[in-house]
């Protein structure tokens, strides 16, 4: 073992098995290591020595995306951030809808991603929708819809970017 750190943070709750759930991979990326827990704990560390350059609280369970000089996740609120790679500086804050009736707050909807695919952050829902921000601002360029909700997040390859539908459809886009 090269070492290790915990994401676990010291406050207490009655569900300590959510507390400590992590989901997301870590995402890598010149030398260093970014990953977030569902405990509210955001980390950024040397990949060489596991030293914490910066940690924020902030939770999730999405995987973080990393790209040039900007770090994109998605929180347990589901909202969609922006920070500076190297600080953990927050550039911008988009938020998600949270529910399919919000004056009824019923309908919980649930966010999977992000991911940057030709210059768009994609995230998707579990309504089905899709949408695309932009990675500079945070502002919706546009949305869709899926053929059924999502779950998993989105796969980008070869130019192409893939969506899993909750009734098993597979959806690329170009």
């Amino acid at each position: 073992m090269m070492w290790q750190d915990s994401l676990a943070t010291v406050r207490r709750t009655e569900n300590v098995g959510a507390l400590l759930d992590i989901r997301g991979r870590p995402a890598v990326d010149r030398g260093r290591v970014y990953a977030i827990s569902n405990a509210d704990m955001l980390v950024c560390m040397d990949e060489r020595t596991g030293r914490r350059i910066w940690e924020k609280e902030i939770g999730g369970v999405q995987s973080p995306w990393v790209a040039g000089d900007y770090l994109y996740i998605l929180t347990n609120n589901n909202e969609v951030l922006a920070l500076e790679a190297k600080t953990g500086r927050i550039v911008w804050v988009t938020q998600m809808q949270n529910w399919e009736d919000p004056k009824d707050r019923e309908g919980r909807i649930v966010w999977v991603g992000p991911v940057l695919a030709s210059d768009r952050l994609i995230v998707a829902a579990s309504n089905g929708k899709l949408v695309s921000l932009s990675p500079y601002t945070g502002d919706m360029l546009g949305w869709d819809e899926a053929p059924a909700g999502i779950s998993i997040a989105p796969v980008a390859a070869n130019g192409i970017l893939y969506f899993l539908s909750d009734d098993a459809e597979l959806v690329a886009y170009r």
